[in-house]
């Protein structure tokens, strides 16, 4: 139940993160959004009595993931809302669960079988027609944009992390609250410099409109703050596999979200691309004999 609230929340991130791009660059919104972030997580992790400082091995630890699954992951996608769709983002991050098990294949030695290979070329194809052929009337591969291209890196790099978090909290025993806290604090130390060296003007703020913060609100709230507390209570207790089958849920809750908020439409080979997608991702999961 957990995971499948997180999955919902982020899969209303592209949309919201469009919404907040109209009045501001994306550095602004995401350091925005984790600033919102803590000031959530701090209760949360006083109440649920992880509210420490971590060791110094600990700090690296936090740090490195904070940095690549925070400030990078989610600083790559903002910037890929101004040019990707909605809706192709979120079937291309439905490829995920399919990349995050061939990289545990590898290290974390579980074992991947015939089918699991055949629904990770089969998703990858999926996600070639979605791009190709998947929105905005596009027409061949000369639709694939930058932005597409960043969501593409951001699926490498979730399944990366999610194999790490998996790995924190197996073998190293780091509780969730206090994971989640610690990364999105050093995420929030690395935007600082960043809005230094490239000049953002953070007065525009004040310029927001009430629609710009709730969907600031949104992100920071449900989708960096609640959505991450959640998943990772579920990723502390469950195989890193089986937790990605919820990611199954992301391109309906996307697709629907980005039609009521942003008016935005797809094709009918979005549907046949996403359907090839989820198909992959079932084949990878399920159990094979």
């Amino acid at each position: 139940m957990l995971a499948s609230l997180s999955v919902m929340f982020w899969r209303a991130s592209f949309a919201g993160a469009m919404v907040a791009l109209e009045q501001a660059v994306p550095l602004l919104v995401m350091f925005l959004r984790f600033v919102l972030s803590l000031a959530l997580l701090l209760p949360v992790a006083w109440y649920c009595g992880e509210l420490r400082l971590p060791t110094r091995r600990q700090t690296l630890v936090l740090a490195f993931m904070g940095f690549m699954g925070f400030f990078f992951h989610i600083g790559i996608q903002t910037v890929a809302m101004r040019s990707s769709g909605s809706a192709t983002a979120n079937w291309q991050m439905a490829a995920a669960p399919a990349m995050t098990a061939l990289f545990a294949s590898f290290f974390l030695k579980e074992r991947l079988s015939r089918g699991g290979v055949f629904g990770i070329i089969l998703a990858f194809l999926g996600v070639a027609v979605v791009l190709g052929l998947g929105t905005k009337g596009a027409r061949g591969i000369s639709s694939y944009n930058f932005g597409d291209f960043l969501i593409s890196l951001s699926v490498l790099n979730w399944a990366a992390f999610m194999v790490l978090t998996r790995w924190l909290f197996k073998e190293n025993r780091y509780p969730p609250v206090f994971t989640i806290f610690w990364e999105i604090f050093f995420a929030v130390l690395m935007c600082l410099p960043a809005l230094a060296l490239t000049g953002t003007d953070v007065s525009v703020l004040t310029g927001f409109s009430w629609r710009t913060w709730e969907a600031l609100a949104i992100l920071g709230f449900l989708c960096s703050g609640l959505a991450y507390v959640f998943w990772y209570y579920a990723a502390a207790n469950i195989p890193v596999a089986r937790l990605m089958v919820f990611q199954f849920l992301q391109p309906l809750v996307g697709i629907v979200v980005a039609y009521f908020v942003i008016g935005e439409r797809f094709t009918l080979w979005l549907l046949l691309g996403g359907a090839m997608i989820v198909s992959g991702v079932w084949t990878v999961n399920r159990p094979h004999r």
